[in-house]
């Protein structure tokens, strides 16, 4: 495989919620690369929490262009919730040969469509001026939108692991109508390589009916999967290897 894959994470977590599918894609020979976002490595720590402080998604975005522009080629960018949103920005840069989004987060201009969501980001509203300061993931809200789909044992095990999160990244995610940068912006006719859309069924977060409504603003160029039974973190989900297998067929119809 000529092209390299990029893994990118969603928030509150690091490379290892992409290494189930980095794993699966180099054995079929893919080269695979999972880069962090600053201050996102896999060591979960409170002190890198102030660090976070101010940073917002044009950094990560950032972070991730540095590393695609060491590669002799274009990759094929994976990204996972924000990752979505991330892979988005580069391929409107030219920056991708194609892009997978799973679960991918909504960009500036995309309305909530459930209640869910709704809740969602009316929680957020209670932390005060979190976009001000950095937030720490709270259980019963990850159980409910995020590891719904996994066990009480698997729940808790991969919420150990996340950590902090900056709080002006969420407020441009949930918040993007008073975002006066407009971040999470998409040029969609700028973004001329192909997209798959893989969304879980039972993804309260970012459910199909929003990320149908995402898929859509790319038209022709666009593929969109509904994944049956599966939630918002479906690269950690049991029947993981069912959406990887997935993405591996489109990938080598799309690329090679």
């Amino acid at each position: 495989m000529d092209a390299p894959v990029v893994l990118v994470h969603g928030t509150n977590a690091g490379p290892w919620t992409m290494a189930n599918f980095g794993r699966f894609f180099a054995d079929l020979g893919w080269r695979c690369l999972s880069p962090p976002y600053r201050h996102h490595d896999d060591a979960v720590s409170g002190d890198g929490a102030d660090l976070l402080a101010g940073v917002g998604i044009a950094d990560y975005v950032d972070d991730i262009a540095a590393v695609v522009s060491t590669l002799d080629t274009s990759p094929v960018i994976v990204g996972h919730s924000l990752g979505g949103v991330i892979a988005q920005k580069l391929a409107a840069r030219g920056q991708a040969r194609a892009i997978v989004l799973l679960n991918g987060s909504v960009n500036w201009g995309i309305l909530p469509t459930t209640d869910a969501e709704r809740a969602l980001a009316k929680a957020l509203m209670s932390a005060g001026p979190f976009w001000e300061t950095t937030l720490l993931p709270d259980f019963d809200t990850m159980s409910t939108y995020g590891l719904n789909m996994l066990g009480p044992a698997g729940q808790r095990r991969v919420f150990d692991r996340l950590g902090p999160e900056s709080g002006r990244v969420m407020f441009e995610l949930f918040f993007w109508m008073f975002d006066e940068n407009q971040t999470t912006r998409i040029d969609y006719r700028n973004v001329t390589c192909p997209v798959l859309m893989v969304s879980g069924s039972e993804d309260l977060a970012i459910p199909p009916s929003t990320s149908r409504a995402i898929a859509q603003r790319h038209g022709s160029l666009a593929t969109f999967h509904e994944a049956d039974g599966f939630g918002h973190y479906l690269t950690l989900e049991p029947n993981w290897r069912q959406i990887a297998e997935l993405c591996a067929r489109w990938m080598a119809d799309t690329v090679e």
